[in-house]
């Protein structure tokens, strides 16, 4: 293998791949790509992102996390249902 054969970066990454690179779960990515804060594209029925865009999304999460407002991929529903057991006092 060539020195310039190990420096390769891929071109795209496939949902698994960016699973394994961030650590984080298929449902989070998948809220994530829904909410618009990764950009990925189709490939037939396969979604992909580039590297720099699962980089901007990591860097995202961080700069809201610095800013004291850490980003959470909850449903709308589990989340209605947390306020009204809070505002039900329990």
């Amino acid at each position: 293998m060539t020195a310039q054969a190990e420096k390769f970066e891929p071109l795209k990454l496939g949902l698994k791949q960016i699973e394994k690179v961030t650590g984080e779960s298929p449902p989070v990515i998948h809220a994530a790509i829904a909410a618009g804060h990764l950009k990925t594209f189709l490939v037939g029925r396969r979604r992909f992102a580039r590297p720099e865009a699962v980089r901007a999304w990591i860097e995202y999460l961080e700069a809201q996390s610095d800013a004291g407002a850490p980003v959470s991929y909850r449903s709308r529903a589990l989340e209605q249902a947390r306020r009204a057991a809070r505002a039900a006092g329990g």
